[in-house]
């Protein structure tokens, strides 16, 4: 076990919450004219370590490493831990020779780069952050951060929309809970499906928010960032249905004319796309519907008198949503069938 306090680096870095250790590591060697092999060895690593990639690699730190990178840091380790996720992910017990060790990012976890306008003044270098998807809106300076062709931070300022977005969806996932993840993630793929059929968005706000960003249909990366305000206006549909569901109700508590038909004319409705709706964008939230059916049966269900939870009280998880993980593409956590890219003709729909 490490005996004894290292001495602090004469140069100290500012810490920023959600940075990767890998990313931090580099910028305290930096500050101190260190090259990152060097801290990495100072701390417990071996003679071989090599130099992180903070934008694909992490640093897995033991217990000694640990307490080394907080004392030469002049931080305690319990700020370290606050601000660093990765800070106690490592699977090194205390009694390793090698304290410290480099791994890749699985692809689909790897970091987003940090809005450089946050980060600007307390780093010279690019700040990599831990985050539960492939990109992130800064709702503070209007910027989508991400990567993509080599593009890490584009500014939203001719979308102001997209932050609006943005703000509801934060604003949804914290009244629903971790199933507004779910919600989120079927909203997106349901924006996805109408985007590659060409329907709904494709002949306005969609086109036009592509001509913003400079980007054609190509551009892959773009289309969650060109139907996100529509794809949060579907998920905060989707949740006012799932409350409902909770309880075996069907929408609307079941007044007539709130069947489900309904309540698709209603989405199309909140979007200001109903004809669109009822050309064809009705498909692939008939196919969300079928997953998430009412399985209550019909005479328990009035014989209910259950009333639906407030907006603000988390939803219990639902079929088909039992497992939501917590990183990754949101389209890995949907239930819905296609993928972005994909060719569409071999769903299957109703009707």
């Amino acid at each position: 076990m490490h005996v004894g306090m290292m001495a602090v680096l004469p140069r100290r870095v500012e810490l920023i919450r959600g940075e990767t250790l890998a990313s931090y590591m580099w910028r305290l060697a930096d500050r101190n004219g260190m090259a990152f092999e060097e801290l990495a060895r100072r701390i417990g690593g071996p003679r071989t370590v090599g130099q992180a990639d903070a934008e694909t690699q992490e640093v897995q730190l033991g217990p000694v490493a640990r307490q080394r990178l907080a004392e030469v840091s002049g931080r305690a380790v319990e700020q370290m831990e606050r601000a660093l996720p990765s800070w106690a992910a490592g699977r090194i017990g205390a009694r390793a020779r090698q304290q410290v060790r480099i791994e890749a990012w699985p692809v689909e976890q790897c970091p987003v780069q940090a809005c450089a306008l946050c980060v600007a003044g307390r780093s010279e270098r690019p700040v990599w952050r831990v985050h539960g998807e492939q990109w992130a809106v800064c709702t503070r300076h209007g910027r989508w951060t991400g990567r993509a062709d080599g593009r890490f931070q584009v500014g939203l300022s001719g979308l102001p929309e997209v932050v609006g977005a943005h703000v509801r969806r934060v604003r949804l996932e914290r009244r629903t809970g971790v199933y507004g993840r779910a919600l989120m993630a079927d909203a997106q793929q349901v924006a996805v499906y109408w985007w590659q059929c060409r329907q709904m968005g494709a002949r306005g706000v969609w086109r036009r928010r592509q001509e913003v960003l400079g980007v054609d249909r190509s551009a892959l990366w773009a289309v969650p960032l060109v139907v996100y305000p529509e794809a949060v206006i579907v998920a905060e549909s989707m949740a006012v249905r799932e409350r409902q569901r909770a309880v075996g109700r069907s929408f609307a508590g079941g007044p007539a004319g709130w069947s489900t038909g309904r309540w698709v004319e209603w989405v199309g409705e909140r979007l200001g796309m109903g004809e669109e709706m009822a050309e064809g964008g009705h498909r692939a939230l008939e196919a969300w519907l079928m997953a998430h059916r009412n399985t209550v049966p019909v005479v328990q269900r009035l014989a209910r008198e259950v009333r639906p939870a407030g907006r603000s009280v988390p939803l219990a998880l639902l079929e088909p949503h039992r497992v939501i993980p917590s990183a990754g593409p949101l389209e890995e956590v949907s239930c819905l069938p296609w993928r972005l890219g994909s060719p569409m003709t071999s769903v299957a729909f109703r009707g």
